[in-house]
């Protein structure tokens, strides 16, 4: 076994990569004064600005978190955001989507687009499928860019024999960018999932976790896979 410090020292080297994307959105919203994150959970993209950003998450143990931060946030329901029409100039949305049905997935666009004021950005952050993206059993189905801008697409705009399935959002929204996300090249085994499997220094030492560290390394300096994983999608109220 090892002790705190020591693991401490190992949790650098498997550093979690939503941190560095958090920021990386955050950096676009750098012309917005109030920015809504919706399904905030800890509060990892909250802290690079508490003081311009307000989190809404259901859980609990999440808004815990926060609190202890003196971060700014409220438990509600992300299908019903407890904000007036055009509240933000900013909002920020990530890994959450992949979580609902086609109809939840329309419902909170609708809610995103409600509380966001006009010529505003609203930034939506998920997986691209993968055979990772079924690792987690809560995903129900990934939304592609292509996916949710569709969304907004007018149904008279729409290929002649397409026939929509749910009728667009009454809002208008402009394509802005695009970027996407890479993952490492080796995943984090399985048997290092928890802290306690990371105190055994015999599990850090087998090939496998040798090679995802490697490649944790090489993430840091900006070598990944070369097919995304990911992807920030950027639009804007007009």
């Amino acid at each position: 076994m090892i002790d705190k410090k020591t693991l401490h020292f190992f949790k650098n080297i498997f550093y979690d990569q939503r941190v560095s994307w958090h920021k990386k959105c955050f950096d676009i919203f750098i012309n917005c004064a109030k920015i809504l994150d919706v399904g905030c959970g800890k509060g990892l993209f909250i802290r690079f600005s508490p003081e311009r950003i307000i989190g809404v998450d259901r859980n609990i143990d999440s808004l815990d978190e926060c609190a202890k931060s003196n971060y700014r946030v409220i438990k509600s329901d992300i299908l019903r955001l407890p904000f007036s029409e055009q509240a933000f100039d900013g909002v920020y949305c990530a890994d959450v989507i992949e979580h609902l049905n086609p109809e939840g997935a329309r419902q909170l666009l609708m809610e995103l687009s409600r509380v966001l004021k006009s010529n505003g950005l609203l930034v939506i952050a998920g997986p691209l499928a993968s055979s990772e993206f079924w690792d987690d059993p809560s995903h129900v189905r990934p939304y592609p860019p292509h996916s949710l801008f569709s969304y907004f697409i007018k149904d008279e705009f729409k290929g002649r024999t397409t026939q929509p399935s749910y009728k667009s959002l009454a809002y208008d929204m402009e394509f802005v960018k695009i970027v996407y996300r890479y993952a490492q090249f080796f995943r984090l085994p399985v048997h290092l999932y928890c802290d306690q499997s990371r105190r055994k220094i015999l599990n850090l030492l087998r090939p496998s976790s040798l090679l995802f560290m490697a490649g944790n390394l090489l993430s840091r300096v900006g070598l990944n896979r070369p097919r995304p994983e990911g992807f920030i999608f950027v639009i804007r109220k007009i």
